[in-house]
């Protein structure tokens, strides 16, 4: 996802190049393909992180597939904030992506709307809910999670 700017002769090859990695990602969105892999799911989350601090809210919105990406990108999210147990250290990234999203919404210029208002506040909710579980679960089990500062 990280390509630099000048190694494209015209904004058209970089809008190419956005929409063949908005598709890519799409289609392991849809199939989950390779996301049963602890090593692929953590690498899939880096991916998406790494979107937004290369293109601009508004370059991602004008993209043919924005408005499914965004979409299933918030599934995405929801979903593994709600599998915590098995994929709390890809949060990080997915946080990341979403807040550079939201960071980002005040600058979009353009008439096309990022449609962030729509899956926000469930990602939010999620991220919201996990951490009550977590805490819920520490409180039963304080060794139900590894402790990440022993690493």
């Amino acid at each position: 996802a990280s390509v630099r700017r000048s190694l494209f002769s015209a904004d058209e090859e970089r809008k190419a190049w956005l929409q063949h990695i908005l598709s890519g990602i799409l289609n392991i969105l849809q199939k989950k393909q390779g996301l049963d892999d602890a090593d692929n799911y953590y690498e899939f989350c880096r991916l998406l992180s790494r979107i937004k601090p290369n293109y601009q809210l508004s370059e991602l919105v004008s993209s043919e597939s924005y408005v499914q990406w965004v979409e299933l990108s918030a599934h995405f999210t929801v979903e593994s904030f709600i599998n915590w147990r098995a994929t709390s250290v890809s949060h990080f990234f997915l946080l990341a992506l979403w807040s550079r999203l939201i960071s980002s919404q005040p600058y979009l210029k353009g008439d096309k709307p990022s449609r962030l208002e729509a899956y926000v506040p469930q990602v939010t909710q999620a991220f919201i809910r996990s951490r009550l579980e977590l805490a819920q679960a520490v409180v039963q089990d304080p060794n139900c999670v590894a402790d990440q500062l022993e690493n």
